[in-house]
Order: C-alpha cells, then structure tokens, then sequence
C-alpha cells in the first residue's frame, strides 16, 4: 500500500474511533489556542511586554 510508516500510522490512527476522537479534540483545542492567542487583552500595557519579551531570554522561546 504506503512504503512511509509514519503516514500509514496516521492513517490506522483515524480508523480507531476512540483514538480518532481523542486526536481530533486535541488539535482542535490546539486551533483555538492559536486564535485565542492572537486576540489583544485589554488594559494590557503593549510597550512593557514588548520590553519584557525583547530584555527576557527565557521569553524569548516563545515567539512565532
């Protein structure tokens, strides 16, 4: 059939129905976290993050 392993897992993962559930919530809770990410908080001080993220090493992993 497929000579890549990786691709055949995938596509035995969706024929289990338990397991096609549980994968397809996780990446849909991983699409809304990317929206969700994306939306501005108010009250939120845009200048001090921007420092905090430029000055923090650790910060610094977190960018896209």
């Amino acid at each position: 059939m497929m000579n890549a392993p990786l691709l055949t897992a995938a596509v035995d993962a969706f024929k289990i129905p338990d397991l096609r559930r549980k994968l397809l919530f996780t990446l849909a809770m991983l699409v809304t976290f990317r929206f969700i990410a994306h939306i501005p908080v108010p009250g939120a001080n845009v200048a001090a993050l921007e420092n905090l993220f430029q000055t923090n090493q650790l910060a610094k992993i977190t960018e896209c």
